[in-house]
């Protein structure tokens, strides 16, 4: 494993806490992030980094407190890309729910960013801790649909 991979993927989930800017920082101008599933729950499924930065500042204060453990990484042998498995839990204020949400997630990097992130989870834990389709909708996206 890159030690310069593993440090951004370990960096990427620290700094959740610290706001959108923080996260942002970490993803080259250019850089895709995807979310296959994400369109079960009426939000983007593909962002550039610009509308994931304002998709990040949407959806965090709505879980503050995020902590990630159990975190495995999985390097490849192109260099550029690995997999991390991590287990996510917050409680939702809006809600009073504790969020609980186990990832996949494949980053690819260049230049020392994170060039492309697609992350795997599943949309229940989520649909129930923050009320409903459309309650997520509001709180990560601001949309009322």
């Amino acid at each position: 494993m890159s030690n310069q991979n593993e440090q951004i993927i370990h960096g990427f989930l620290q700094s959740f806490n610290k706001g959108g800017d923080a996260v942002a920082a970490l993803f080259d101008e250019e850089a895709i992030i995807e979310f296959p599933y994400a369109h079960s729950l009426g939000t983007p499924g593909k962002l550039p980094k610009a509308a994931y930065h304002q998709y990040l500042n949407n959806a965090l204060p709505n879980m503050p407190g995020l902590q990630f453990s159990q975190v495995q990484i999985f390097d490849t042998v192109s260099g550029n890309m690995a997999w991390a498995e991590f287990h996510g839990e917050a409680t939702i204020p809006s809600t009073g729910v504790h969020y609980q949400q186990d990832y996949v997630a494949r980053f690819t990097f260049r230049n020392g960013k994170i060039i492309h992130y697609k992350e795997y989870w599943n949309v229940a834990p989520g649909l129930e801790a923050f009320g409903g389709k459309h309650k997520t909708q509001e709180q990560f996206t601001h949309q009322t649909k």
